[in-house]
C-alpha cells in the first residue's frame, strides 16, 4: 500500500482524575492565549489534526498523525517546554489510547460514564468548548470532525434514551426539588428563607432562581459577602441580619439552612412561635447543616415538613443506583455509534484499495480486448468491438461487486470487537495478494 494512501491515525493521550492527583493536572491548564501558542506549534511534531481538553477531571489531547510514535515524542517535548514540568514528572500518570480505543473512549466520556459523578452534564459542555477552540484555531479535520461530532450525537442519545442524568445528586438541587414536591403548584410565587451564603447556599439560590420563585430572602452572618453572592446570581433577593430570621421566617413558605454554627439558628421553641403566626400554611424547612441548624424535634410540629441532610443524601444514594442501573443501556447505545463510526473510519483506509483493485482488473480487461483485436485482424468490426467492450465491462463489475460489497460492509467488524489500524493493513495486504493488485 502506498504511504499516501494511508489514512492518518487518531491517537489520543491523557490523564484524568483515575490516573493523576490534582497537582500534576492543574500544571495543563492553559489560558487562551498559551493555548492558541500551543495550537499554533502542535504541527511542527507532525501531527496533523487535534483537539485539546483541559478539565478540572482530565486533560487529553486527540490527535491524527501518520507516524504516532514521532508524533508522540515531539508532543511530549511540546508538553515540557509549556508546563514546565520533566517528562518524568508527568510520564508515570499518562494512558494513551490508539485508533477504535479512542474512538470509545470519547464517546464514554462525552456520555458522562467516566466521570466521577455519573451523568453529569458539565463534562459534554467542555468536550463541546475544547472542539470549539481546535476548529477556531484550524486544527480540526475529516477525522477529527467526524469523531468529535460523533461524540456530541452518542451523549445526546444516552440522555435521551436513558435515565442516567434524570435523578439529581446534587445536595443543593434536591433540597430544592424537595421543597417543590411540598407544594403541589410547584414553587412560582413561594417565598423563600436562605439562611447562609457560603457555597452551599450560593448553589441553592442559583436553583431558587430558576425555579422563578417569588421572593428570596438571604440571611447571613457576613452582609458584605451576602451582598456579593446576591449581586452575582439574584440581584432582587433581599439580605437580612441574623437578627431578623424568626420576624422574617413566619410568612415565608420555606427555609433552607446552611450555617456553620454549633447552637441551633432554630430552636423547637422558635419554631412553634413561628408556626403559630402562620395561621395554618405549610412550612418547608430544610437543614442541610453539619452540625443541624435546626432543632430535630421541629419534625413533630404539626405545619412543618423538616429534612435534613442525611435525608437528602439518602435521595441522592438512592438517585445513585439508578443511576448505575442505566449505564449497561447507556454503554450499549456507546459501543453501537463506536462501532459504526471506526466502520467509517475503516472505510477510509479500504477506499484507495478498492480503486486500485478496479484499475488492476481494468488493466487486465483492456490488455485482453487488445489481444482480440489483434487476433481478428481486419475482420473484427466497430460495433463487434463495442459489443466486447459492454460485455467484458459487466463481467468485470459483476466479478468486482460481491468482493467489493464485503469490503465496504465489513462483515466482519461487529460490536464484540474492532480491528486496529494494523489489523486494517493486514486485511488491505490480504486483498491484494488475493487480486495481484
Amino acid at each position: 500500500m502506498n504511504k499516501k494512501d494511508e489514512t492518518s491515525e487518531i491517537v489520543l493521550i491523557g490523564m484524568s482524575h483515575k490516573t493523576s492527583p490534582i497537582e500534576i493536572r492543574e500544571q495543563f491548564t492553559f489560558d487562551r492565549e498559551t493555548l492558541s501558542r500551543f495550537y499554533s506549534l502542535v504541527p511542527s511534531c507532525g501531527i496533523e489534526e487535534v483537539v485539546y481538553l483541559a478539565t478540572c477531571n482530565r486533560v487529553e489531547l486527540y490527535f491524527t498523525a501518520g507516524d504516532r510514535h514521532h508524533a508522540v515524542v515531539k508532543l511530549t517535548e511540546l508538553v515540557e517546554d509549556f508546563t514546565g514540568l520533566s517528562r518524568d514528572d508527568f510520564y508515570p500518570y499518562i494512558y494513551r489510547k490508539d485508533s477504535r480505543d479512542v474512538v470509545l473512549h470519547l464517546l464514554t466520556v462525552a456520555s458522562s460514564l467516566d466521570s466521577m459523578v455519573i451523568g453529569e452534564n458539565e463534562i459534554l459542555g467542555q468536550i463541546k468548548q475544547a472542539y470549539r477552540d481546535s476548529v477556531m484555531h484550524k486544527n480540526s479535520g475529516i477525522l477529527l470532525n467526524r469523531l468529535f461530532h460523533q461524540a456530541f450525537n452518542t451523549a445526546k442519545k444516552v440522555r435521551t434514551r436513558t435515565g442516567i442524568a434524570q435523578n439529581p445528586l446534587s445536595i443543593a438541587y434536591i433540597a430544592v426539588e424537595q421543597a417543590r414536591k411540598i407544594f403541589s403548584g410547584g414553587l412560582t410565587g413561594r417565598s423563600a428563607l436562605l439562611v447562609g451564603a457560603g457555597e452551599m447556599g450560593e448553589l441553592i439560590l442559583k436553583y431558587l432562581t430558576k425555579e422563578n420563585i417569588g421572593e428570596i430572602i438571604v440571611a447571613n452572618r457576613s452582609l458584605h459577602n451576602a451582598e456579593t453572592v446576591v449581586e452575582r446570581i439574584n440581584g432582587n433577593a433581599r439580605i437580612i441580619p441574623m437578627s431578623e430570621i424568626a420576624g422574617e421566617a413566619a410568612r415565608v413558605d420555606i427555609i433552607i439552612t446552611s450555617v456553620a454554627c454549633h447552637d441551633y439558628v432554630l430552636d423547637a421553641a422558635a419554631l412553634n412561635a413561628i408556626v403559630s403566626e402562620r395561621g395554618g400554611r405549610p412550612l418547608c424547612v430544610i437543614d442541610i447543616a453539619v452540625p443541624r441548624n435546626v432543632d430535630p424535634d421541629a419534625v413533630n410540629i404539626d405545619g412543618i415538613t423538616l429534612c435534613n441532610i442525611d435525608d437528602l443524601k439518602a435521595i441522592a444514594d438512592e438517585n445513585m443506583k439508578t443511576r448505575l442501573g442505566e449505564v449497561e443501556a447507556a454503554l450499549q447505545i456507546v459501543h453501537t455509534d463506536a462501532a459504526e463510526l471506526f466502520e467509517w473510519y475503516e472505510g477510509l483506509e479500504m477506499v484507495p484499495m478498492i480503486v486500485r483493485m478496479q484499475q488492476s482488473f481494468e488493466k487486465i480487461r483492456e490488455r485482453e480486448i487488445e489481444k482480440y483485436r489483434k487476433r481478428r485482424g481486419n475482420d473484427v468490426t466497430e460495433e463487434e468491438m463495442n459489443l466486447v467492450e459492454e460485455l467484458t465491462r459487466q463481467i468485470i463489475s459483476k466479478i468486482l461487486h460481491n468482493p467489493i460489497m464485503a469490503i465496504k460492509e465489513n462483515k466482519s467488524l461487529q460490536l464484540q470487537g474492532y480491528h486496529t489500524k494494523e489489523a486494517i493493513k493486514q486485511k488491505i495486504q490480504v486483498i491484494e495478494e488475493l487480486f495481484k493488485i
